[in-house]
């Protein structure tokens, strides 16, 4: 929710005339670049830990190390890939700062 409030006012702002006087330098451009890229990572990062969460206490609840032992692997390749998503985007997010 925040991030799409956040990233929804920085497109506004960006594309509206009225606040850029119609020009564009390019460390804006390079920085409405870097948000987008952010952005569709959060947001995809988000969707790997409900898909965690949904396997771990929808299919897995029954099994008998239970939804604790599938959160846990850290072999799997979603816990992978959600940790690679994080490191990206606090790579980013610190480069661009």
């Amino acid at each position: 929710g925040l991030f799409l409030c956040l990233f929804v006012v920085t497109l506004y702002l960006y594309f509206n005339p009225a606040y850029n006087n119609g020009r564009r330098d390019n460390h804006t451009s390079v920085m409405i670049s870097v948000s987008a890229v952010m952005f569709f990572i959060a947001t995809f990062h988000l969707a790997i830990d409900c898909y965690r969460l949904l396997q771990a206490f929808v299919d897995k609840r029954l099994d008998p190390s239970g939804p604790n032992a599938y959160i846990s692997d850290l072999k799997a390749w979603h816990d992978i890939l959600k940790l690679f998503l994080l490191g990206t985007q606090q790579t980013l997010g610190s480069a661009a700062a």
